[in-house]
């Protein structure tokens, strides 16, 4: 009577548990459901001009995707858009190109880099999602603007 008692509290024991792994393997709700974030940001204006000189212009929209936790946090990553670019004008004037189309579209300065000139932005779109903008001089005439926005909460 007893094995047949361990035997079946076994049983029940590794349903459970198989029913809890798959119950946490799962991708909950979130993200950027038909991609409205990822397109919100991609067709932002600050996105549609290079400053003058500007050549090898590439542009890479990124998803928002889920990352399972493991030994760090997981959870949903943002959409974001990353555009590469060489230009032939100063720094000095790639940045100042930059802070001045952020601000004409709604972007607010939040920091200053090693130049001492304006570097990131941050934005609310109309829908209540927070968006990040960061320039980065990657050395001689090579730039990437980076834009994340957050993906939606579950």
């Amino acid at each position: 009577m007893t094995l047949t008692r361990n035997r079946t509290s076994a049983i029940v024991l590794a349903i459970a548990a198989g029913s809890l792994l798959s119950a946490c393997g799962g991708t909950p709700a979130g993200g950027d459901p038909g991609g409205k974030r990822l397109h919100e940001l991609s067709g932002d204006p600050v996105f549609a001009a290079m400053p003058d000189g500007a050549t090898s212009v590439n542009a890479t929209k990124s998803p928002a995707h889920y990352r399972k936790p493991g030994f760090t946090g997981g959870g949903w990553t943002g959409p974001s858009v990353v555009v590469t670019f060489k230009s032939s004008a100063s720094p000095v004037d790639v940045f100042r190109f930059f802070d001045s189309r952020a601000a004409e579209n709604g972007w607010q300065p939040t920091a200053s880099g090693a130049l001492g000139l304006i570097d990131r932005w941050s934005k609310s779109y109309a829908d209540g999602a927070s968006a990040t903008l960061f320039l980065a001089r990657l050395g001689g005439s090579d730039y990437r603007l980076s834009g994340g926005i957050a993906p939606v909460s579950g």
